[in-house]
């Protein structure tokens, strides 16, 4: 699997003009300092004044990017999860298989998701939205699934479904997971399933499943 996609990100094509630049770097500041605030406190506590504060801008300014608190912890969600990914994707360079790359993110994300609930949890609050499935997180889903076509390994006709299966059913193992509902070893049973699903044979999916994480 796999920093969130800004507006800036979704028209990369045009070039930057100084200003917009400006304006890129100051919602990073925010959503940076809205980072540093979660790891100090409960998501559910941030306000947007004390982004602003932690930010070390003026109250009128962040009304500029987020207009509500909700907007905020949602860019920090996709912070989050695409920071994640991008670092899973890092590890895994080494590995070709796009099956065993998608099993190493699936596993990795429910795994963490039992030690650092205060992570899961901002994760999953966005994790359907709109511009999460269009971060770097579905990216790197994306570009596993399309190896593991290539190869043969998965069949699937919709790309899309494919996508929204692999995203739902991480998802609500990592809420199992933060609700105390996990199976013993349910990182590897989800990724199996998955595998699975996507028409990976069941003994394949088994032993690509049970490969050592990087």
């Amino acid at each position: 699997m796999p920093s969130p996609t800004f507006p800036s990100e979704a028209t990369a094509q045009e070039p930057l003009t100084r200003g917009h630049k400006k304006r890129e770097r100051t919602r990073r500041g925010l959503v940076d300092a809205a980072l540093r605030l979660v790891a100090r406190k409960e998501v559910g506590e941030i306000a947007l004044l004390e982004v602003a504060a932690e930010a070390a801008v003026s109250n009128g300014t962040i009304y500029n990017y987020f207009r509500t608190r909700d907007e905020v912890l949602e860019a920090v969600g996709i912070a989050m999860a695409s920071e994640f990914s991008d670092a899973i994707s890092a590890l895994s360079s080494d590995v070709h298989c796009g099956a065993q790359r998608l099993s190493i993110g699936v596993r990795m994300f429910v795994r963490r998701a039992a030690y650092d609930h205060q992570w899961a949890n901002a994760l999953l609050r966005i994790i359907h939205s709109d511009q999460a499935m269009r971060s770097r997180l579905a990216d790197h889903v994306l570009g596993d699934l399309r190896e593991g076509q290539r190869a043969g390994t998965f069949s699937y006709e919709d790309e899309g479904v494919a996508l929204d299966m692999v995203v739902s059913c991480t998802t609500g193992a990592m809420r199992s997971v933060v609700e105390g509902r996990a199976a013993a070893e349910h990182d590897l049973l989800v990724a199996e399933m998955i595998l699975k699903a996507l028409g990976v044979t069941p003994a394949r999916a088994k032993k690509i499943a049970g490969k050592p994480l990087p």
